[in-house]
């Protein structure tokens, strides 16, 4: 789900063939060494800035995180817009439940590749 490379609007364009909730954080076009969230929405496609405190925390509103990460995962259960109930979902998880169940890849060895929990 990080693109440090992807424009504002080739996220726009690559998140509207997507499900509400998908999600790309990439590098911020506006202010170097900073980043974005784009948030497919039920239209179109929302983009928040992320902020960084003195403590080097980052946040959106009010909850703050250590890492990008921990953000993610807060929106992931949390409404990112202040709109609309809009929850963060991986594009995997969009695949899973438009392929009916875990998403299982065979690596080129023959070995399962599906991920473990947690993992970005």
């Amino acid at each position: 789900w990080f693109d440090e490379k992807i424009s504002r609007h080739e996220a726009e364009n690559l998140l509207m063939s997507k499900g509400v909730g998908c999600f790309i954080v990439r590098a911020s076009q506006n202010s170097y060494g900073d980043f974005s969230i784009s948030v497919r929405h039920e239209d179109d496609v929302q983009h928040f800035k992320v902020m960084r405190d003195s403590k080097g925390s980052y946040y959106l509103w009010t909850e703050k995180f250590y890492s990008l990460n921990k953000l993610v995962d807060y929106y992931k259960t949390a409404s990112i817009s202040r709109q609309k109930q809009i929850f963060l979902r991986d594009n995997s998880q969009e695949e899973k439940e438009r392929w009916g169940g875990s998403l299982e890849l065979i690596g080129p060895e023959g070995f399962h590749t599906g991920g473990a929990a947690g993992e970005d």
